[in-house]
């Protein structure tokens, strides 16, 4: 009968492009497989107290009491909102995002609106970057942890390979050392190397990467003539005050502008992972004369633009949307660190960003394994809580898990209570069972 749904399964798949063979080839990985049975049986205190309550998908759910209300108020439509518009975004509204984020980053530059284009999420940018950077076979270098879809975006639709570079064991930094390896050993085996992706505050880790490190990956690459991809997706979400500095504030500084691109997106510091709106800022023009030819499949629907412009112009709701949101996941990571701090588990203290990263070695039967990990992870989705591993991160370290602290208190007072028993009962499992 297996040998039978094999048989069937690879008659269908023939039937589809060696593209879409490929993909599905891929294992499904245990991430889908966390997020995928959250959206099965979701947590909720009173309709399913027996569902799974996920601290492993970066959403900040703890502000919809505040973005509901004002997109409710704006309610204005105009005509040419219902029609066709610019692909690479209403000009109104890319001159109000570069009115903000210049603002909020300090941008020592005019952030013209001719150097933005707006897409549907970050994952399109990423698509894009990678269609317009790369051709199939190419190598993207990739500091892991990293997000784990990254690779996905880049590798699945366009066919490049992600060369992991780990992050320093102690302070989860990046090392241009490394980089300079993995870059000369690339070449020597005949790799073409286009680009970098950095994600800072990086996902998974919440480490954040400051002027002069950037400035140094920047010029590596600059000697190299590959591009660096800079997402930023998570930048006004830090709650420590200083301790930020967005690369638009010294985009002067930049030593090779036509090869330096931003992303940023509405869908973590703004609570609304749902409207599929991000951002692409490059001064390489030929990126977005690209764009303006192509462009069909990442554009957003011209009513979700001129919503989110309205909210911009609204400055002072932004600053207090903002300023309660901060507020908010500060006290959330707080929640979750003491929980941590009580079962003698580490981690990297946040500063910002909607998760931490932890080190689960106290929760661990024998010396971390990767397959303890798998084991640990499938243990915990038992127990209804949904926290990912390093695995799905691409690394190296399978005593690390990542768990996310904005969701509503009470949901996380109960993940916290559940991790705790977990903690206290995995170990004796075992010996239990025998």
């Amino acid at each position: 009968f297996t040998t039978l749904l094999y048989t069937i399964k690879f008659e269908i798949m023939n039937t589809l492009s060696q593209r879409a063979q490929n993909i599905n080839a891929v294992e499904e990985a245990l991430l889908k497989t966390g997020f995928e049975k959250c959206l099965a049986s979701p947590y909720h205190p009173s309709e399913n107290p027996g569902g799974i309550i996920n601290l492993g998908t970066a959403e900040n759910t703890i502000c919809s009491d505040l973005i509901i209300p004002k997109m409710e108020s704006i309610t204005h439509i105009t005509v040419p909102e219902l029609n066709y518009f610019p692909i690479n975004g209403v000009p109104e509204f890319r001159k109000e995002i570069g009115k903000f984020l210049g603002a909020r980053t300090h941008c020592d530059v005019d952030m013209t609106m001719d150097n933005i284009t707006v897409m549907n999420g970050c994952s399109s940018v990423f698509c894009f970057l990678a269609y317009v950077i790369g051709d199939p076979g190419d190598h993207f270098l990739l500091p892991v942890p990293s997000y784990g879809m990254v690779a996905d975006y880049m590798g699945g639709y366009m066919n490049l390979r992600m060369i992991p570079v780990e992050l320093n064991d102690d302070d989860n930094m990046i090392s241009v050392e490394r980089l300079e390896q993995k870059y000369d050993e690339a070449v020597e085996l005949g790799k073409t190397v286009r680009g970098l992706v950095l994600i800072n505050p990086h996902n998974p880790t919440g480490a954040v990467f400051d002027k002069k490190q950037v400035l140094e990956v920047l010029k590596f690459a600059s000697a190299r003539n590959i591009h660096v991809v800079i997402d930023e997706i998570y930048f006004l979400s830090i709650f420590e005050d200083g301790l930020f500095e967005s690369c638009l504030s010294y985009s002067s500084e930049w030593p090779d502008p036509d090869r330096t691109h931003f992303m940023w997106s509405f869908s973590k510091d703004f609570a609304m992972s749902g409207s599929r709106c991000a951002m692409l800022y490059s001064k390489n023009r030929a990126i977005h004369s690209t764009f303006n030819k192509m462009g069909f499949y990442h554009s957003v629907p011209g009513l979700v633009q001129m919503k989110l412009c309205a909210m911009l112009q609204d400055a002072q709701w932004v600053e207090d949307f903002l300023l309660q949101s901060r507020k908010r996941l500060q006290e959330h990571a707080a929640i979750v660190m003491e929980s941590l701090d009580e079962m003698g588990i580490t981690y990297l203290k946040p500063i910002g960003a909607l998760f931490l990263w932890a080190d689960f070695s106290p929760v661990f039967r024998n010396e971390p394994s990767e397959t303890e990990s798998d084991a640990i992870f499938l243990a915990m989705l038992d127990e209804l809580i949904y926290i990912p591993s390093a695995k799905g991160f691409g690394g190296s370290n399978p005593q690390f898990f990542r768990i996310v602290y904005a969701i509503p208190r009470d949901y996380l007072i109960e993940a916290m209570s559940r991790f705790k028993e977990f903690f206290n009962c995995y170990k004796n499992r075992e010996s239990s069972s025998h």
